[in-house]
Parts: C-alpha cells; sequence; structure tokens
C-alpha cells in the first residue's frame, strides 16, 4: 500500500515536471504577467491556473466532461476560448506599462494609488488555461488512464494529481519569481515589447485554436 502510494507520487511529480517544461499560451501570460506586474501577480495568475487544473481534473474523474469527446461541443469551446485569447491578447498590445506613466505629470501620485487586482489576475489565469479545449481533453485523458491504472483507488488518484498539481503549482512560482528578477535590467520600452509579443502570442494561440476545431468540421 505505501509502496503503491509512493510510486504514485513519484508519476505525478514527473508528470507535473513534464507538464512544466511544456510552453503554450499560459506559460507566455505567466511570464508577462510576473515581469508587468511582479511576482505576486505571476503567483496570483499561477494561483488560477491551479485552480482551474484542479476543476478539470475533479470534473473528469467524476465523468462529467465526457461531453467534451464529441466533436460538436468540442467546437463550441473551442470558437469561445479562441475568441477569449484573443480579447486577453488585443489587450496586453495595448494596455501601458505602469513605468510608462514616469513620462506624464503626476506620475509619483499615480504610481503610488496604481494596485494591481491579485483577484482579477488569478481569474485571468483561471480563464486562459479552462478555456483552452486541449487542455480539457489532455486531463480527460490523463484521468481516463491513470484510473485505469490504479483500479479506481480514490487514495492512489488523488496522491498522484496532487503531487501533479504541487509540482506544476511549485514550478510557476519559480518562473514567476525568475521572471520578476529580470524586471529590473529592462527599460520601459523593453517591458512594453514584451507586453506585445505576449499579446501576440495570445492572438496567435487564439487563431490556431479557432482554425484547428474550425478545420475538423470542413
Amino acid at each position: 500500500m505505501i509502496e503503491s502510494l509512493f510510486r504514485a507520487i513519484v508519476e505525478g511529480i514527473g508528470l507535473g515536471l513534464t507538464l512544466a517544461i511544456l510552453t503554450g499560451p499560459a506559460f507566455f501570460a505567466l511570464l508577462q504577467t510576473s515581469i508587468r506586474n511582479g511576482y505576486k501577480s505571476g503567483i496570483a495568475f499561477a494561483i488560477g491556473v491551479f485552480i482551474s487544473d484542479t476543476t478539470l481534473i475533479s470534473l473528469s474523474y467524476l465523468g462529467a466532461l465526457n461531453l467534451f469527446r464529441d466533436p460538436k461541443n468540442n467546437f463550441i469551446i473551442g470558437i469561445i476560448g479562441g475568441t477569449i485569447m484573443i480579447m486577453f491578447g488585443i489587450f496586453n498590445i495595448f494596455q501601458k506599462h505602469p513605468l510608462d506613466l514616469e513620462k506624464e505629470e503626476g506620475a509619483a501620485e499615480k504610481l503610488a494609488v496604481k494596485k494591481v487586482n491579485l483577484g482579477f489576475v488569478a481569474l485571468k489565469g483561471f480563464a486562459i488555461n479552462l478555456v483552452n479545449p486541449f487542455v480539457i481533453l489532455f486531463w480527460v485523458g490523463v484521468v481516463s488512464v491513470e484510473s485505469t491504472r490504479y483500479d479506481f483507488s480514490h487514495l492512489h488518484i488523488i496522491a498522484l494529481f496532487s503531487a501533479t498539481l504541487l509540482t506544476v503549482f511549485g514550478t510557476d512560482i519559480l518562473k514567476s519569481l525568475g521572471a520578476n528578477k529580470i524586471t529590473s535590467f529592462l527599460n520601459p520600452k523593453i517591458l512594453i515589447w514584451i507586453n506585445r509579443i505576449a499579446g501576440v502570442i495570445l492572438i496567435v494561440s487564439g487563431m490556431s485554436l479557432i482554425w484547428k476545431v474550425v478545420k475538423t468540421f470542413l
């Protein structure tokens, strides 16, 4: 029993490390958020992703997400998800960085009162991760496979996915701290371009997502 639980935890950590090195819309959004607004915002974003993944795994285990295996449902969520990513991307491209305020009169006062809504940042992380149908299908597939391997032992499944999610969350925090550390070496213009590049990546990811789901019906 203890040996099998240990194996489940080790496999969960391995799966988490594998997910940690993958790059996608959420990865670039995490880095951009940390560079732009600080490591606390990056951690808030990571919390949103963590809650999103936890929700998807729980629903997958309960069988509630099997409906997304239907291509028609996948099409709908793909269109909605791609549109949301594009909207976030456009917002990033045209949003000013707080350091731009240094060029404006009364910059010190504006910077002093400007605060980041961490709840909104967490919601952004939750949304960007949740609306990606490929993330949904990934967790549905992984949960299905692992549930079969462990003969639906609740304890083993909880141990495996807890280890997976905590590993991903831990690496996301490290990414956030690392991204924030380089902020002091970047000038406002570079920060603005980082915003724009992250926005373009989100827009391209959204358009690619829409094209992939549309292509299945052509």
